[in-house]
């Protein structure tokens, strides 16, 4: 009888206070995220705008910085826990924070390095015959101001060059300075060369600046990846697994219709409204075309270490043996990036296949 009543009673309770279908459960989870001013960031931010975060149970919240070291900079205070960012920022979070790298997702071996119009160093080509596409000479370089954003793959470009044409850092004058910098300092005749990514890449061509050297040319490999905090990555690797669901899904829509005028528009969306960089369509297009993204098959294989270090790997070991020689990184910091698991394929063997 009591039993019954109190039955009676929670029925009618649940009629005139009904439980709430967005329960605690249902919430999307907060994710807070870094970005650089560049092309890796489309991903998240075409899935923002389609609710595809939503549909994993995320609240992506992209937050953006000028560089590499600028985003770790960030990491003590918690402003992030997850993000995309260049070989620079990946070895300065190692080192210092102990990051870990969940996924290499895009090549970045597309920087450039020009050179002002006239400058001597523009008429000499091939100067190293391993290196044939690659202007400068010792003589034509030796004492020119170059401007560079420090700790960054423009930086490890740059040494590259110099060391190409035998020379060294002692040779030129490095003037440091952020990307949105750098395209207005050169523009005031500052500086005989300067060394960009993209999509700053495209103002130099705008202004007709000649291409001295590229990741390609110079043999100076380099990639995007996503870093994350190491401990809230090993608290939620389940939450690290979705945001990488999340990013793969964009990229295999991004294969499967290829750079259709409706992907060009929205890239210029995103460059503008989050980057706060204006892009022709034409602009737009060649930087998709510089940045195809990697499928979750071509990432995985790319992490893939089973048979030795993975490619990720040893493309870091030669931006990190750069950075050692010039005294960037001691011995000490580069034997914690070496024998350390930061650079890990399991949160991606994670993600929850097929992948929409």
């Amino acid at each position: 009888m009591h039993k019954t009543l109190s039955l009676a009673i929670l029925l009618c309770l649940f009629a005139v206070f009904p439980l709430s279908p967005a329960t605690a459960e249902d919430k999307p989870i907060r994710i807070d995220t870094c970005w650089i001013d560049e092309s890796p960031g489309f991903n998240i931010w075409y899935a923002k705008k389609m609710g595809w975060d939503k549909e994993e149970g995320l609240d992506i919240v992209m937050h953006l910085f000028n560089s590499g070291p600028a985003q770790m900079e960030a990491l003590p205070a918690k402003q992030w826990v997850l993000g995309s960012t260049g070989a620079g920022g990946q070895l300065t979070g190692i080192i210092r924070y102990d990051v870990y790298s969940v996924a290499a997702t895009i090549d970045e071996g597309i920087n450039q390095l020009f050179l002002r119009p006239g400058h001597p160093a523009t008429k000499i080509k091939g100067w190293n015959p391993a290196y044939p596409e690659v202007y400068g000479s010792p003589e034509t370089v030796k004492g020119m101001k170059i401007l560079y954003t420090t700790q960054t793959t423009v930086h490890y470009l740059i040494g590259k060059w110099l060391e190409v044409l035998g020379l060294t850092f002692d040779d030129v004058t490095l003037v440091n300075m952020d990307q949105s910098s750098a395209v207005p300092a050169f523009e005031r005749n500052i500086g005989d060369a300067v060394c960009l990514w993209a999509p700053f890449t495209f103002a130099a061509k705008r202004n007709g600046w000649v291409l001295a050297g590229t990741g390609a040319t110079l043999k100076a490999p380099s990639v995007a990846s996503y870093v994350g905090d190491r401990e809230w990555c090993d608290a939620h690797p389940d939450l690290v697994a979705k945001f990488l669901r999340v990013h793969y899904r964009v990229a295999k829509m991004m294969r499967e219709e290829g750079n259709s005028d409706r992907i060009v528009e929205l890239h210029r969306q995103y460059m503008n409204e989050f980057c706060g960089i204006r892009m022709t369509p034409e602009e737009s297009k060649g930087d998709l075309e510089l940045h195809p993204r990697w499928t979750y098959e071509e990432s995985l294989a790319v992490m893939d270490d089973t048979n030795g270090p993975s490619k990720a790997q040893q493309w870091q070991e030669q931006i990190l043996s750069f950075f050692v020689s010039i005294g960037r990184f001691s011995q000490k910091e580069a034997a914690k990036v070496r024998n350390g698991d930061n650079v890990t394929a399991k949160f991606l063997k994670m993600v929850q296949q097929p992948i929409p």
